[in-house]
């Protein structure tokens, strides 16, 4: 909403001969896109970003599932990872440049905690949200903690540049092998990228079940203080060892999501795709290089 209020001040300040400039074709791609990310940020009602394609056909409902994407689901689950890697993703929405986002994550183990790291961008030269984020966790017996602190950049062409330092928790517990339940403050720090305007903070809170070795099934519930809460779900079916698929359904967004991923070797493909009603198909790509692995 701050965006969507500069960018029509700017243009109220407009002569009337200057709106030719809004017009003339090589601008109005700019202009479009703008107002393309104004309407995203307001239907999708400030969700932070998550990049994987495994949690994107999902969802993004793995707030109590580890996952490779869990430094962005739940920092807590890295702790439950077995092995090093690095990740780089793509996501796009529309045929419209402005609109993608991309970004590399990774994981570090060691005896004494484990590392996440993360680096991701969306937008263009006009608009960007750029940020870097370190991760930590530590899993004790059938618990993990974690905490993550992210420097995000928030810069609108000849307009304006804005940084805060956002920080996430998160807690994953595995009661027993059928079923595990997670926890993820965003925003703790109450980070704010405007004086009148603080970024929101969510209490996500989620519950993972497994029927059976080959499924996986995962739900939470995301609370925006001071506003409505709202669910997500999804399931995974591991069709063989190599091949997995997986499905989501996010209402509040009345969005549908699709997903596959597969391994060779060391490598890792993920591919995830969602419907919604006003902005079409999302696509989702992630490439991973898992390093010892334990199979």
């Amino acid at each position: 909403f701050v965006l969507g209020k500069k960018i029509l001040k700017e243009f109220w300040k407009k002569k009337f001969s200057h709106y030719f400039y809004y017009l003339n074709p090589i601008n109005l791609k700019t202009t479009f896109t703008l107002i393309l990310i104004l309407l995203s940020i307001i239907s999708a009602k400030a969700q932070y970003t998550y990049l994987g394609a495994g949690a994107y056909g999902r969802a993004n409902s793995l707030v109590a599932v580890p996952d490779l994407s869990s430094i962005y689901q739940n920092p807590a689950g890295i702790g439950y990872l077995d092995y090093h890697f690095v990740a780089v993703a793509i996501h796009k929405t529309l045929p419209v440049e402005g609109l993608l986002t991309v970004g590399a994550w990774g994981n570090i183990k060691s005896k004494i905690v484990d590392i996440g790291f993360s680096a991701d961008n969306f937008g263009d030269e006009y608009y960007h949200e750029t940020r870097i984020g370190l991760a930590a966790a530590k899993k004790m017996d059938k618990v993990s903690m974690g905490i993550k602190f992210s420097l995000l950049n928030n810069a609108v062409k000849e307009m304006s540049s804005k940084q805060t330092l956002l920080g996430e928790f998160g807690i994953l517990a595995t009661p027993s092998k059928f079923f595990s339940v997670g926890l993820h403050l965003v925003n703790f720090t109450r980070a704010k990228l405007y004086a009148s305007q603080s970024l929101p903070t969510f209490i996500n809170f989620g519950i993972g079940l497994n029927p059976s070795k080959k499924i996986n099934i995962s739900g939470q519930i995301d609370y925006p203080i001071g506003e409505k809460p709202f669910l997500k779900l999804g399931m995974a079916y591991q069709i063989k060892d190599h091949l997995k698929l997986s499905t989501g359904v996010n209402p509040n967004l009345n969005a549908i999501h699709f997903g596959v991923s597969f391994d060779v070797k060391n490598y890792r493909f993920a591919y995830a795709v969602s419907t919604h009603p006003n902005v079409g198909l999302s696509n989702h790509i992630t490439l991973a290089i898992l390093m010892n692995e334990k199979k």
